[in-house]
């Protein structure tokens, strides 16, 4: 616990005017705003989190004893369809359970589902009012965000939002670039055996809280391309886990993830600092197609699996069936049609996303040397030099 607080008073101390490896110089009046109202909301939101968890180890202490059977991983590089196919798993309610938004940023813990599931029942006794108001809140919060990552607070999102109290969340690097936690972007190879057995406990008591609520006889659904780096340590942590991993063409992949971060990265900074992010991200990249595919060699047959966007995207029931076919499941009638009416928006849906490599400063031929063996494995187009 004491080096934990300790590494808050560090990411606190250093969150005010980063210097982004010395890239970016002077001070951003936004990042001091912006910091003045994240860290009081941050630490009041995991101050409340964390009180509820510990009630839980008192209300609820059979928690500890649930087994984790067989969880699903889906992993891969960033803005590789990896929400369309754990959205697509999740469909499968008789066998998946995953995370909605909502149970990650305000209920982590037993104790706090139950209450809000509680007041959700009072709400509907007086017509809903209060699910109205948060539904307007709530688009007002996310709304903005619908380009790069559509989400609402029931939908399935990321559980690696769960490990923010233990500072394990690679999210935060955009509130605080910090070296602490761009080392998570290379866990397996980087983080000490102190520090990954640390997170795996904490993501562990936080999987049996989610089957403790939603039943065990269940599945465990997860999806994070933040894994990607953990796939060794979660791959040890779960011995029977099977893993799903996505990848797509570099020349979609990498400018789409950039593009998202450098978004993102405004919030927080009034100053222009792509190029640190630019930069980041692709040495983070190449280590994520790397050691995705490295992993999953390493795994048996059956609890592996790949997925490409570009077969996914034009067929998703096929890829699903096939990777059911890979972990031996069967699909139910049901949720066979529920998959047959996805295939057929899939097959009408049409992108309206372009991204300039030049407007980014990922220039063509950035790419080719960077990844060039990723074109050639997998026989995608090189990325040619636009034209004026």
């Amino acid at each position: 616990m004491g080096s934990l607080i300790k590494a808050y008073a560090v990411l606190f101390a250093r969150s005010w005017n980063p210097d982004y490896d010395g890239t970016v110089s002077g001070v951003s009046p936004r990042r001091w705003l912006v910091m003045a109202a994240f860290w009081p909301l941050f630490l009041l939101v995991q101050l409340i989190n964390g009180a509820f968890l510990l009630l839980d180890h008192l209300l609820f202490p059979d928690f500890r004893r649930v087994t984790v059977r067989a969880p699903v991983f889906v992993v891969g590089v960033p803005r590789s369809g990896t929400t369309f196919l754990h959205r697509l798993l999740a469909g499968d309610r008789e066998r998946f359970t995953t995370t909605a938004l909502w149970e990650l940023i305000f209920a982590p813990s037993i104790c706090q589902r139950r209450l809000w599931r509680g007041v959700g029942r009072l709400d509907g006794l007086v017509g809903r009012p209060l699910e109205r108001l948060l539904h307007g809140l709530e688009r007002l919060a996310l709304g903005g965000l619908d380009d790069v990552h559509q989400t609402g607070l029931r939908d399935p999102e990321e559980d690696y939002l769960a490990l923010l109290p233990v500072l394990g969340c690679f999210l935060l690097v955009l509130a605080v670039p910090d070296p602490r936690l761009w080392r998570l972007t290379f866990a397996d190879r980087d983080l000490p055996d102190a520090e990954k057995r640390r997170l795996m406990a904490a993501y562990r008591r936080f999987v049996q809280r989610h089957l403790y609520v939603h039943g065990d006889r269940l599945t465990f659904l997860s999806k994070n391309p933040s894994f990607t780096p953990l796939m060794a340590t979660l791959a040890a942590e779960f011995p029977d886990a099977r893993f799903i991993g996505c990848l797509r063409n570099p020349t979609e992949a990498v400018p789409s993830q950039i593009n998202s971060i450098v978004i993102g990265a405004r919030v927080f900074d009034g100053r222009d600092t792509a190029g640190y992010w630019r930069e980041g991200f692709l040495g983070m990249l190449d280590y994520y197609y790397r050691h995705l595919l490295d992993e999953l060699d390493r795994l048996p047959p059956s609890r592996r699996a790949l997925s490409r966007m570009e077969e996914l995207s034009a067929r998703p029931l096929a890829t699903v069936e096939g990777f059911y076919a890979a972990f031996g499941l069967t699909l139910s009638p049901a949720y066979r049609a529920w998959l047959a009416e996805r295939d057929e928006k899939a097959r009408r849906y049409q992108s309206g996303h372009h991204y300039s490599l030049e407007n980014l400063g990922v220039a063509p031929q950035r790419l080719r040397d960077t990844f060039g063996w990723v074109y050639e494995k997998f026989a995608y187009p090189l990325p040619e030099d636009e034209r004026p």
